[in-house]
């Protein structure tokens, strides 16, 4: 008899899952082992979401990892017991002895790796489906876990201890310790260190502060740290931080790269693909040693290395090694000239003695006539600052920087120019990128001493060529040179790349964009928002021309950077920036509907918004600012919270625009403003009373915007004639009015509200009142009130679910009834 196609379908199916997941084992028991020559027989969790066994490092080399085996190839490895010391590909192998020791063994029969659990009654060695390899016995009791010792990344639940700090990889084709480690310090607090052969330096958080400064506490010894399921981390320092994704869902992993970056991820599934969700340092370049001695880091526009004029890479394979001189210099002062780097610093190793007072011809006299002098810096600033240096490492160059430094090399060398910019001489080194991390080789300087090695054998292919394409090329260097000489006169903003996928603008294309700024669609305390369409994409969006915006181009690109990252349906969206000079705009998009107050204030009836759309909004504002305080990757604080910046989408829901305006401050943190931010009428009392001023300012004004939605009127216009009482003051004498507040109190421009709008609107003005309390203590956070806020939603939901399942069990009973009965009569 024939078999039915759909029993031949079934059965192949059959056969290529067990052929798929034939290699899988659940777990290593005593007295077996696994090794290389075993193909791809591997230790799979349950779930099939990690996989432990023999990954391949080189040419015949494997170390034991675990790695997420459900993510596209190469797959990404989250541990490897011998990182350091692969084995063989041949006669290698992963064994659990009779005695309960874990032991990884090389050809030659040496001991690579053991878990040292020997004399213990272990009976399995498992996969847990968090990512956790660990040797248990028959109760269930661990002996020994991967995730106890970390090499460059942690997984959710996976703490990292005092004992257990991250150490990132060497490079992207070795899995070796590299130079960075991410770990408690002596003061019992997170830090980012850099460990080279020659110095070690701490660079994150910021160096040149202390712990409380930081944000951090010292006091607590526990040195604890944990990464939660969804996406949130906290540390007995108090250093906490939240995925921008923050939610269950996707696989998480925390990262130290090989750039010295520490970075939390996140897997999407739809394209398959990591994506950044949380990053410590925002400008690469300041992660120390990352480009080696006299190697500078530069931004074109990603961040990457390259070696002086006169400088030559010590290894093409490896920035760390960084530049050395071409020419070796003597200590006579007539062979030595200076190489001069505008916008340029090398971190510490300052010779003592020397700083603030003195001329530039001194500061020169001091450097040249000390032998052991490399170089200075100099800044201009007040009366003059000089640096004499014994090394220079971990350089950087930004337009931000006010200092100018001078290099000796030696007057014999050709090559070297003063330059304005590196940027001329670099070559397209990828430092730092969010998902590859890779530090390629180029040689910026003459690689082998002479011009001559690369100018030869380049006339001999230029006169074959033929003439016509000698003039493209002579033009083409004297392009080059060009931009090299005056790209810091003409555009020195460019050399900054923010991270993301934020769009540069020059300030001609907004111009044009916006017609010369014509058609104003809000002005704010930091400056006007005009409409304008971009081309050739006809795609229409907001610019903010920023007014009184007077820090540095460091602090700016890391304003900028800071906001790029912020993402929640409830604010609006950055598209862009132009920077150029004083003229700094801000690219938006473009909402609808426009902001609250044109809706909240109107006498037009069709414009009136009614109270679900009010609530809507009260909702929605709340979520975003309780982003904005506790989720997003900086802490950040609004200071004017009012209807002109809440804009309204297509269906009225509510984007808190104008964001990041204000100074960025950490979570539970005070800081101390220059001056009041905000507009009258939703100041918080602190702001004129000298106290600290924290996430319970936005609270406050938040309240004040509550009220405004409940009563239809305008905090900063409220007037009540001869009664000498504030907009706050009004509302508590209405509400403490008891039944009489509905008449007094609510927009008379709602109507008569329903029962479940009067429940919700006494749930507002409740909130109100809580949030616009004079004592900052008592108002809630603004994760409290969203949850004061969605009570009411959540009751509706529960109601109405209880009303489908009275349904549902009143179906079920006519329909058993008339069983019961179908049977009796049968």
């Amino acid at each position: 008899m024939a078999c039915p196609i759909s029993h031949l379908l079934l059965l192949c199916l059959c056969v290529l899952y067990s052929a798929h997941h034939s290699h899988g084992l659940e777990s290593l028991r005593p007295k077996s082992s696994l090794s290389p020559e075993m193909n791809e027989t591997v230790l799979i969790s349950s779930g099939g979401t990690f996989s432990a066994g023999f990954y391949a490092v080189g040419d015949n080399a494997y170390g034991f990892a675990i790695w997420y085996s459900q993510t596209p190839k190469p797959y990404t490895v989250v541990w490897m017991a011998n990182r350091n010391q692969p084995v063989n590909g041949k006669k290698s192998f992963l064994g659990l002895q009779k005695d309960g020791d874990l032991v990884l063994n090389d050809a030659g029969g040496s001991i690579v790796w053991r878990s040292n659990t020997g004399g213990q009654a272990v009976e399995e060695l498992v996969l847990l489906p968090t990512g956790n390899l660990v040797l248990r016995s028959s109760s269930g009791k661990i002996f020994w876990q991967s995730f106890d010792s970390p090499t460059d990344t942690v997984l959710p639940g996976q703490p990292i201890t005092k004992d257990a700090p991250l150490v990132s990889r060497m490079g992207s084709s070795t899995f070796k310790s590299g130079y960075f480690s991410f770990r408690f310090n002596e003061n019992n607090y997170l830090v980012l260190i850099y460990q080279g052969s020659n110095i070690t330096a701490t660079y994150w958080p910021l160096p040149w502060l202390d712990a409380f400064d930081n944000g951090r506490t010292t006091y607590n010894i526990t040195r604890l740290a944990v990464l939660d399921d969804s996406g949130g981390f906290s540390s007995s320092d108090q250093f906490t931080f939240n995925a921008s994704d923050y939610g269950p869902g996707p696989l998480r992993r925390l990262t130290l790269d090989i750039d010295g970056n520490l970075r939390l991820y996140s897997f999407n599934s739809q394209n398959q693909s990591w994506v950044v969700t949380w990053i410590s340092m925002a400008e690469q370049c300041r992660v120390q040693g990352l480009c080696g001695p006299y190697a500078v880091c530069v931004y074109s526009p990603q961040a990457q290395c390259v070696c002086p004029p006169g400088f030559e890479m010590v290894d093409s394979t490896d920035w760390f090694q960084g530049c050395r001189l071409v020419q070796e210099l003597s200590c006579e002062k007539d062979s030595v000239q200076l190489l001069e780097l505008p916008y340029t610093d090398y971190y510490g190793f300052d010779k003592s003695g020397y700083s603030a007072g003195r001329s530039f011809e001194e500061c020169r006299a001091i450097c040249m006539d000390d032998c052991y002098c490399v170089g200075f810096a100099y800044r201009e600033s007040g009366s003059g600052q000089c640096f004499p240096k014994s090394w220079l490492i971990s350089g950087y160059q930004s337009p931000g920087i006010n200092n100018t430094v001078y290099i000796k090399v030696s007057v014999n060398d050709s090559s070297v120019t003063n330059v304005s910019s590196l940027l001329g001489n670099s070559s397209s080194l990828q430092c730092s990128s969010p998902v590859k991390v890779e530090l390629q080789a180029a040689n910026v300087s003459s690689n082998k001493g002479t011009r001559n090695d690369v100018i030869i054998p380049m006339l001999s292919v230029v006169s074959a060529i033929g003439a016509a394409e000698i003039v493209c090329v002579v033009l083409g260097f004297w392009f080059l040179a060009t931009v090299s000489r005056e790209a810091h006169v003409y555009d020195r903003e460019s050399y900054f790349s923010v991270p993301g996928g934020l769009r540069r603008f020059t300030f001609s294309q907004l111009k044009r964009a916006t017609e010369n700024f014509k058609d104003m669609v809000g002005k704010g305390g930091f400056g006007s928002v005009y409409k304008g369409v971009l081309v050739p994409e006809n795609k229409v969006v907001a610019v903010k021309r920023l007014e009184g915006v007077f820090q540095g181009e460091e602090e700016f690109w890391a304003e900028i950077s800071a906001i790029e990252r912020v993402n929640h349906m409830n604010l609006v969206r950055m598209l862009g920036y132009c920077a150029e000079g004083k003229k700094k705009l801000l690219v938006y998009e473009y909402v609808e509907n426009g902001s609250l107050d044109k809706y909240l204030f109107t006498q037009e009836p069709s414009k009136v918004l009614d109270w679900s759309k009010r609530f809507q909004v009260a909702v929605g504002t709340a979520r975003g600012l309780a982003y904005l305080h506790e989720e997003c990757l900086e802490w950040i604080l609004h200071c004017d919270i009012k209807p002109q910046n809440i804009l309204l989408d297509e269906n009225f829901s509510a984007k808190v625009a104008d964001f990041g305006m204000a100074k960025l401050v950490d979570r539970d943190r005070a800081f101390e403003f220059s001056r009041i931010r905000g507009t009258r009428g939703y100041l918080a009392p602190e702001w004129t009373t000298n106290l600290p001023i924290t996430a319970k300012a936005d609270v406050y004004s938040f309240g004040i915007l509550l009220l405004e939605l409940v009563s239809g009127q305008e905090a900063t216009k409220f007037n009540v004639p001869g009664s000498g009482i504030n907009f706050v003051q009004w509302a508590v004498e209405n509400v403490n009015k008891g039944g009489k507040w509905m008449e007094t109190l609510v927009d008379s421009k709602l109507g008569v509200p329903s029962g479940d709008e009067k429940r919700e609107i006494e749930i507002v003005l409740k909130t109100a009142l809580c949030c616009v309390e004079q004592n900052m203590g008592s108002r809630p956070s603004m994760s409290e009130v969203v949850q004061m806020l969605t009570f009411s939603i959540d009751m509706k939901m529960k109601s109405s679910a209880e009303q489908e399942d009275q349904k549902k069990n009143s179906a079920e009973h006519e329909d058993l009834i008339e069983m019961e009965t179908s049977r009796d009569l049968s």
